[in-house]
């Protein structure tokens, strides 16, 4: 799967959070409400949509399954963000 386009909906001038994204995969697939934060160490990470269950319990909507495609989604969002 590739990203083919991020869209930036909203940015924040303050706190650890950066953003809050669209990504388009193939051009075919849009997942809503991705947020870029920022750690302590100062990196970026990409915190996936979460729903809260009948429980309580909060789960996220989607998210990588692989280590390698959640950094490639990250570099591509902070690519976005700081160009």
């Amino acid at each position: 799967m590739k990203i083919t386009e991020i869209i930036v909906r909203k940015r924040f001038s303050s706190g650890p959070l950066y953003a809050i994204v669209t990504v388009i995969f193939d051009g075919v697939l849009a997942v809503h409400d991705i947020k870029a934060a920022k750690r302590q160490s100062g990196k970026l990470i990409a915190v996936m949509p979460t729903r809260t269950d009948a429980f309580g319990k909060s789960r996220d909507v989607v998210h990588p399954t692989d280590d390698g495609f959640r950094e490639q989604l990250e570099r591509e969002i902070e690519k976005k963000l700081f160009a």
